[in-house]
């Protein structure tokens, strides 16, 4: 997943306020039949303010969602300066709003180029409880990616992150058009439902009241074979559908389960078992109601008796088996984990807040694939050629770091990491017309191994800028799966200078 970023603002605001009397009449009656919305506002979630609030997310110092399962912008924070969050000024307000960012930046290892130049245009609108949402991303990194799916010979190249309306109610939203989404306990990632495939357009609807949140998200992939989502380019229409029900015990427990299914159709209707948001979809799949590759997944957020550590993580399996009478479905269950345990404030510093992590991501060698005939049918866990969970498959990541936040403007961090890279990802074919049908082979490569300890932070400047770097020293063995005597010196740099201006709002009545 890339992350952009940028920084901060002025306090320019204006406001334009025509009068009432001359709104279409129908915009101001459709307004009010709907409840009073609740956390309407957001930024986009690929967004400079990103970084800032992922530190934030692990204390545990933001807000939206409910269960806070559900990532889909970047909302108010009480963390760092209220300068930085846009929606700390416009609550409870009809408005428009625009915001231009840039951001420059350095990568060293790349495997294209190292330098970068990346703008996002932000455009919003909100009139009660009805929001209209632009972001159109440009970014000179398309030039290099093999799956950047437009012409590869513009001078500029960008995409249409988010194009979304949605339309929210004291206990809910709907919402329709593209967006950026994680789904899980972590606002940067998550194994089943993520930011890492280029957007696309979903219908997505939201119930949450009391200990519970519940999210159905059904998107129609209709491009198939110019986007690669297929082994053999055919035009298959494919279509994800995907539901969570999450509950909330106070403070204490969150648990939830997720299901997400992609499927395909030649013509006709999609399949109504899958559009079905109520249905099991672990029961309709086993029991061949339905074909399409299935992923299932537990999500939670526990604070064992204590405000001062929680538990967080997600569990997720990959065509889950209950038997092996079948022959053509005997491949071991895949799955993958992503956990932590976050430790606020272990060291008592005067003004200073801190924090204490260890995090372990597995997956396992075959996560995400599919049999080459499933394959060939358009069934593989992707869009555009991207996997949409995790971005690698067949490894493992365990970090440690510490996180000191000395200010209100920016935040410090060291670490310590240890990762593992098998040799397949997650668009590997599993070849079974060679073999025995349903199972994949395993061409056992060496593992590629990683050790490194780093520094990094994060800071802004009130007005217009910000930055963010990462460098670590690290020593590498078997690079690229293949096999090597010793370990080599392996150091990365990463730096991202951002610019920005937050704060062009226009006043609705």
């Amino acid at each position: 997943m890339i992350s952009k970023l940028s920084l901060k603002r002025s306090s320019f605001c204006f406001s334009v306020i025509p009068r009432i009397d001359r709104l279409p009449r129908v915009v101001l009656f459709s307004a009010l039949l709907c409840a009073q919305a609740a956390g309407l506002r957001a930024a986009p979630l690929e967004n400079w303010r990103l970084p800032f609030y992922r530190i934030a997310a692990d204390f545990e110092r933001t807000e939206g969602a409910p269960s806070r399962m559900f990532w889909d912008g970047i909302d108010s924070v009480s963390l760092f300066d209220t300068s930085l969050w846009s929606s700390c000024n416009v609550q409870d307000r009809n408005y428009w709003h625009f915001e231009p960012n840039a951001a420059g930046g350095y990568h060293y290892p790349s495997e294209h180029r190292s330098q970068y130049f990346h703008t996002d245009l932000f455009h919003e609108a909100r009139f009660h409880n009805v929001l209209v949402r632009q972001v159109v991303d440009v970014d000179t990194r398309y030039n290099d990616d093999p799956l950047y799916p437009a012409h590869p010979d513009r001078f500029a190249r960008g995409l249409m992150e988010e194009a979304l309306l949605q339309v929210n109610w004291k206990y809910g939203f709907l919402r329709i058009g593209r967006q950026k989404r994680n789904w899980g306990p972590f606002p940067d990632r998550s194994l089943i439902l993520s930011n890492n495939p280029y957007a696309y357009d979903a219908v997505e609807c939201q119930i949450a009241g009391g200990i519970f949140e519940f999210r159905h998200l059904f998107a129609p992939f209709t491009f198939a074979g110019s986007w690669r989502d297929t082994d053999n380019g055919n035009a298959t229409g494919r279509y994800l559908t995907a539901h969570s029900l999450n509950l909330m015990f106070g403070k204490w427990v969150t648990f939830g389960i997720t299901e997400t299914v992609v499927f395909t159709r030649r013509d006709g209707l999609p399949d109504l078992q899958y559009v079905n948001p109520v249905a099991l979809y672990t029961v309709v799949n086993t029991n061949q109601e339905g074909n399409g590759n299935l992923m299932l997944g537990m999500q939670w957020n526990i604070h064992p008796f204590t405000d001062a550590v929680a538990l967080r993580g997600q569990l997720v399996f990959d065509d889950f088996q209950v038997d092996d009478e079948i022959e053509t479905d005997r491949e071991p269950t895949h799955w993958g984990i992503d956990a932590g345990v976050y430790w606020y404030n272990p060291l008592r510093i005067s003004r200073c807040e801190t924090m204490l992590k260890l995090e372990v991501a597995h997956l396992s060698e075959w996560m995400y694939t599919v049999t080459d005939n499933n394959g060939n049918s358009g069934e593989r866990y992707n869009y555009g050629g991207k996997s949409l969970g995790y971005p690698f498959n067949d490894g493992t990541r365990v970090r440690l770091e510490g996180v000191v936040i000395p200010g209100n403007r920016g935040a410090a961090q060291i670490a310590f990491t240890y990762n593992l890279r098998g040799g397949n990802t997650e668009l590997s074919r599993w070849h079974d017309n060679e073999h025995t049908p349903g199972l994949p082979v395993s061409e056992n490569r060496p593992v590629e191994k990683r050790i490194a300890a780093g520094l990094g932070g994060v800071y802004y400047f009130k007005d217009y800028v910000g930055c963010t770097m990462y460098a670590d020293a690290g020593g590498l063995r078997n690079k690229g799966n293949n096999v090597t005597a010793h370990w080599s010196f392996d150091p990365s740099l990463s730096l991202e200078l951002t610019v920005h201006f937050s704060d062009f709002f226009i006043k609705l009545p």
